[in-house]
């Protein structure tokens, strides 16, 4: 107990001086307080108008087009105030960032951006328009130009406003309109072996089909430009045409079976030798009225022109188109109304009246020229093997 008394007993007594020294300052500082009042009072004042200064003053840099324009100390209170300050003057249009009523803090940076004339083109409409650097979009709207759902501006990759720009609202347009169109149809082609080959018939006429078709029409500042199909809707079904081609080869005559290539329809005349002994009448040059200056007897084949039987071993003479029926092919003719049976015959010759599907038969006299006349759609199969 005696050691813990002793123990506080020190500790008070290092605290004495301590408190002596703090009150000896006290006196001395109001004894001179009293001495020197004014002077304190000086102090005072010199020290808050220095605080003053120091929170009053601002500094700010200036930009001008994103480069650095100045730095200045100042004790203007908002942007507006600082640029009068410093006497830059500004054209109504030029943007100031941030705007001329923002408080200057204690470091402000001012971008000024100076206006320049842009040209904006829409349709017969032409605007001079003094801005800074802005959005087109945002110009356009500002300016008036209020654009369509399908309206574009060109330059389409000017983003923003610059110096000189023209920029172009082309006014787009879309309007609907239905027009109808034909389908054509197919054609179909089947075997026919019951119908000799080379013919065909029609079984059902092939119909067109009817489509609406949904157009969609573009216009640029009143001009159409394109002219899309954009739907189609069907209204009616197109309708195959039919046809049967003949698939038949042999046919049975004279009491034998002949294999035939095809089978064609001809229009059918006559001739004779155009010799004196056929009676064929001669012109005034001396040619005859048959075969012309080509009198003397003979085809072009060669042969001796006669009118022969109509039969295998003595076949008729006919002079045919090369380009329809090859000369020295077996033909059978099938009967002539009127004149009854042709039969079998080879083609021997040829003539400047023979064209295409046509067949000249040689008689051996004339008067048998004149009665044959002109025959049509007589039925001739080109034999094979022949």
């Amino acid at each position: 107990m005696k050691n813990g008394s002793a123990r506080g007993s020190a500790f008070r007594l290092n605290l004495l001086p301590a408190a002596r020294s703090f009150q000896h300052l006290g006196r001395s500082l109001a004894g001179f307080t009293k001495r020197y009042p004014l002077l304190i009072f000086y102090s005072l004042v010199i020290i808050l108008a220095l605080l003053l200064y120091g929170s009053a003053r601002q500094t700010a840099s200036v930009y001008l087009d994103g480069e650095a324009l100045c730095t200045v100390d100042t004790f203007s209170r908002t942007v507006g105030e600082l640029l009068e300050e410093k006497g830059i003057l500004l054209h109504p249009c030029d943007r100031v960032v941030p705007d001329r009523q923002t408080v200057l803090g204690q470091y402000t940076r001012i971008d000024l951006y100076k206006a320049y004339e842009v040209a904006v083109i829409d349709g017969n409409r032409f605007s001079l328009i003094v801005t800074p650097t802005v959005p087109v979009a945002d110009l356009l709207a500002e300016e008036g130009f209020e654009l369509g759902p399908y309206d574009r501006i060109e330059p389409a990759d000017l983003v923003e406003t610059c110096d000189g720009a023209v920029i172009r609202v082309i006014r787009v347009d879309k309007r609907y309109t239905c027009d109808h169109s034909e389908l054509p149809y197919d054609e179909v082609v089947r075997k026919n072996p019951l119908l000799d080959r080379g013919f065909s018939r029609v079984v059902a006429a092939g119909r067109p089909g009817l489509e609406e078709q949904l157009i969609e029409i573009t216009t640029e500042d009143g001009s159409e430009v394109k002219r899309e199909v954009v739907g189609t809707t069907l209204l009616k079904e197109p309708q195959p045409k039919i046809v049967e081609q003949g698939d038949n080869t042999s046919l049975e005559r004279e009491g034998r079976v002949l294999e035939f290539e095809r089978a064609l329809l001809v229009t059918m005349t006559a001739y004779c030798p155009g010799t004196p002994e056929s009676g064929c009448p001669l012109d005034k040059n001396g040619h005859s009225l048959c075969t012309g200056r080509y009198n003397n007897g003979y085809t072009y084949t060669g042969k001796k022109a006669a009118q022969g039987a109509g039969t295998l071993a003595s076949p008729r003479m006919v002079a045919v188109d090369p380009r329809v029926i090859p000369l020295g092919s077996l033909l059978y003719i099938e009967p002539v109304p009127g004149i009854g049976k042709i039969g079998f015959a080879r083609a021997e010759d040829i003539g400047g009246a023979i064209k295409g599907q046509k067949i000249d038969l040689c008689y051996d006299y004339h008067r048998d020229v004149v009665k044959f006349g002109v025959r049509r759609g007589i039925k001739v199969y080109l034999l094979k093997g022949g």
